[in-house]
């Protein structure tokens, strides 16, 4: 015994195997035992940490390649999909993030930028590394952005699954864009494209060895309580179906975990029949968890898992756990809140898919525009159709009968939508319908989006009682009526950029409706009053309905509303209702609205922008986070009216950890507000350490006056503040609402921003108005300002197509902040 066991002291499963087979006769079973024993310990689940299998040991060579130099590397991690090369770059990014002065992780950029488009990426390129918060930043005004804030900071940028040039273009352009010391690790299958972008150094993960693969698989196969020994054969058999492939690893130990030793045996002698383990897996799902699993792979690929669940969710069936067990089972992941399938599985969903239309009376989902088009025009098996999903860029005009829709008694989602690489004419793209088309009453239909609806009105009866979202945007209605539509248990709504819509009657059609989106819809006259019946109405976007003249009276009585967008509006006369009584916070948008308003009690934004009638700002409310009256020209020259600014400081004391912004007409700074007033576009403002450690101090805060550089104002400048090594933001005249609709893409604003620019210079007028921008953020973002050298702060302000002609800053104590009035 003692001979074996000096033999298998090396670590090789190989050397395992050889071992084990050689042993056989009945004295040599305690030999065995000690064996199996030594696997177990050298194998034990220690191994497998953040999802990948020796983690200390894979990750070395690579700390190697981002070493202590001083100089801009770029590394491209590449290999085949499923080879660890995201789970290797998160691994690295979640251990040495800390040394940066910025960091950032984009996971699924190929995906992503298909989906939501590259502004949108850097947007959160940009918010992760400065912000540290969701922003909207408007990036096709300053293209270089990125480069211009990152090039004096230290960064850590991961850029995941990377496929095109473009990309990296716009994401990580050159090394100049960045700090010295900075790190840009980028993941791609493509090592051609990292050479093309000069990448400095090149990583391909090593493959798993024997004892790694078999790691991975006891890590997602094997509970707690269950011991490798017990089941070694098995796995060992599991491993010659899946091979050293990480993703077929985890998939398979996933579905053989929490299974008793025949159940597991009997799912091998499946994988000995058809050695496909993500079939396999696919296979042992419920009916219900095969449905989502479809779903998900051919409609809602990168979708929010909230949207998703509650789109698929059955009287007699949780989607919420369904997914779940998909999760559970490696066939997709949750990341950042949205559900993803790795192509590989989801080549697989979708030969599933496609075989399952063949057959009469199985379920129908369709995704391929050609399959789409075919099917509808041959009227074949058009009862079992489930779901569609048509991109109109890929077809662009069809035209749908009747006849085929009409037919459709099991049909759950349906989709008709532009690409986001459709950022222009998108009103042309439009499915045409024959003008005796009808929809039946549809049972079971929960999710539709019909972008660019070509008749006027819906089709009369058009009842769906299961129907929980309604997207129509750039449709042709012109009116809506309530004896029309039926749709009991409609949540949201989305007609924007409708601009023939005149009307939408009898809204208690529609009682349970949270989300009203009518953005763009510049035939509105009028908002029926039945729309004080939505209990549950949260947010009411009615930006740019510019012939819209008032509000129903009743508005105040909304319990539960949270966002009223007016941007826009320049018709509309008065809000009506007392909205002292309101029960709820609002952020009120109000841009280009020429009348006064009475403050919601707890109203968190408030923007007037281009609001050329509004005069005057008394006090504002303790809840107030930003106030944005730029280019409100009828308040004259600022004037600091001891109202307003006690009001101010009285917020900060109520609300200290609470951070704040106000921007109004004025050229001057108030003596009042700040300590260190200086000419030009910095401030610097030198410290003690009792300073920054007193128990008094709330915060600091920041002023600038800034003024149009061109001939023509800058409608909507850009403010960026740097305060050390920390910069805040703020966008003057548009809306920062978190919940735009989903139509709204910053590629196509950045297209149509010249003509919106001149379209609002007619409405608004020209001004170059001086501004005064006032900002407070609290001690706890404070803290992220250069925590090692807090002797000086310094604030540098810059404001897009402006100049700055002077800046202030401030530190704010509790003992500054006297029952709404500054101690002397």
């Amino acid at each position: 015994m003692i001979i074996y066991l000096s033999f298998i002291a090396p670590s090789h499963l190989s050397q395992f195997n050889l071992l084990y087979f050689y042993i056989c006769r009945p004295e040599a079973d305690v030999v065995k035992n000690i064996t199996r024993d030594i696997i177990c310990e050298i194998i034990g689940k220690g191994c497998v940490e953040d999802g990948l299998v020796n983690k200390e040991s894979r990750l070395k060579d690579l700390k190697k390649l981002i070493s202590d130099s001083r100089d801009v590397l770029m590394i491209g991690i590449h290999g085949l999909r499923g080879t660890g090369k995201t789970a290797i770059a998160r691994a690295l990014y979640n251990e040495i993030s800390y040394q940066f002065e910025g960091s950032s992780f984009l996971a699924n950029i190929g995906e992503e930028s298909k989906k939501d488009g590259l502004y949108c990426l850097q947007e959160r390129l940009f918010c992760d590394i400065l912000l540290g918060e969701s922003r909207k930043i408007m990036f096709h005004r300053r293209n270089n952005l990125i480069e211009h804030k990152f090039r004096t900071k230290r960064v850590l940028i991961v850029l995941d699954d990377v496929n095109n040039e473009e990309q990296l273009k716009l994401l990580a352009g050159n090394h100049d864009w960045f700090g010295e010391g900075s790190r840009i690790i980028i993941t791609s299958r493509d090592k051609c494209l990292l050479k093309r972008h000069k990448v400095d150094e090149y990583y391909q993960p090593e493959k798993l060895d024997d004892r790694e693969a078999l790691a991975l698989l006891c890590h997602h196969a094997l509970t707690e309580e269950q011991s490798p020994h017990c089941f070694f054969r098995l796995l060992n058999e599991v491993m010659s179906y899946c091979g050293h492939r990480p993703l077929a690893l985890k998939v398979a130990g996933s579905f053989l975990r929490g299974k008793g030793l025949r159940q597991r045996e009997a799912q091998l002698g499946k994988l000995a029949i058809k050695p496909d383990v993500f079939r396999v897996s696919y296979k042992e799902l419920s009916d219900e968890e095969k449905d989502i699993f479809l779903d998900v792979a051919c409609f809602f690929q990168g979708e929010y898992k909230d949207f998703v669940t509650k789109i698929l969710e059955k009287h007699d069936f949780s989607a919420e756990h369904g997914v779940q067990v998909l999760s559970n089972r490696c066939l997709l992941t949750i990341s950042e809140g949205k559900l993803w399938m790795d192509n590989s599985i989801q080549k697989m969903a979708w030969e599933i898919a496609s075989k399952q239309a063949l057959i009469p009376g199985k379920p129908c989902r369709l995704w391929d525009h050609k399959q789409i088009l075919r099917v509808l025009k041959r009227n074949e098996g058009i009862r079992a159709i489930e779901g569609i999903s048509l991109e109109l860029s890929k077809s662009k005009d069809k035209k749908f009968s009747g006849e085929a829709f009409s037919e459709m008694d099991a049909l759950r989602l349906l989709k008709v939508f532009l690409g986001s690489g459709c950022v222009n004419d998108k009103e042309t793209y439009k499915v045409h319908f024959s003008t005796d088309f009808t929809f039946p009453s549809y049972d079971k239909l929960r999710y539709l989006h019909g972008h660019g609806y070509q008749l006027d009105s819906f089709p009369s009866n058009f009842e769906a009682e299961e129907l929980l979202e309604l997207n129509m945007p750039c449709s042709s209605l012109k009116q809506i009526k309530g004896d029309e539509i039926h749709f009991p248990n409609l949540i949201a709504l989305d007609l924007s950029h409708s601009q023939q819509l005149e009307t939408i009657s009898n809204f208690s059609r529609m009682p349970n409706l949270e989300r009203l989106v009518l953005e763009g819809c510049r035939s509105l006259v009028k908002v029926d009053p039945s729309i004080v019946n939505l209990k549950k109405l949260s947010l009411m976007n009615l930006k740019d309905c510019k012939r819209l003249k008032s509000l129903p009276k009743r508005i105040c009585e909304f319990e539960f509303l949270e966002t009223l967008i007016l941007a826009g509006c320049s018709r509309l006369e008065k809000l009506l209702g007392d909205w002292e009584e309101r029960q709820s916070s609002v952020n009120l948008k109000a841009s280009r609205t020429y009348r006064r308003f009475i403050l919601p009690r707890k109203l968190r934004i408030l923007r007037l922008g281009h609001c050329k009638s509004f005069q005057e700002i008394l006090k504002l409310r303790s809840s107030i986070q930003e106030v944005d009256a730029y280019n409100c020209i009828s308040m004259g020259t600022f004037s600091w009216n001891t109202r307003l600014g006690a009001s101010i400081l009285q917020r900060i004391k109520i609300n200290p950890e609470s951070a704040f912004s106000i921007v109004l007409p004025g050229n001057t700074i108030p003596d009042c507000w700040v300590t260190h007033k200086v000419t030009g576009s910095s401030v610097t403002m030198e410290l003690q350490n009792s300073d920054w450690y007193n128990d008094d101090f709330l915060g600091f805060s920041v002023c600038l006056v800034f003024a149009p550089q061109a001939e023509r104002p800058q409608l909507n400048p850009e403010i960026l503040c740097d305060l050390n090594n920390f910069t805040f933001f703020h966008y003057c005249g548009e809306d920062s609402v978190a919940e735009f609709p989903k139509s709204y893409r910053p590629q196509a604003r950045a297209r149509a921003w010249h003509t919106e620019l001149d379209s609002v210079d007619q409405e608004c007028g020209n001004t170059s108005t001086d501004h005064v921008w006032l900002a407070y953020r609290p001690q706890a973002r404070a803290d992220r300002c250069h925590p090692k050298e807090r002797n000086r702060l310094k604030a540098s302000f810059e404001v897009f197509n402006c100049v700055v002609k002077e800046c202030a800053i401030r530190l704010i104590y509790k003992k500054q902040v006297v029952f709404g009035q500054e101690a002397q």
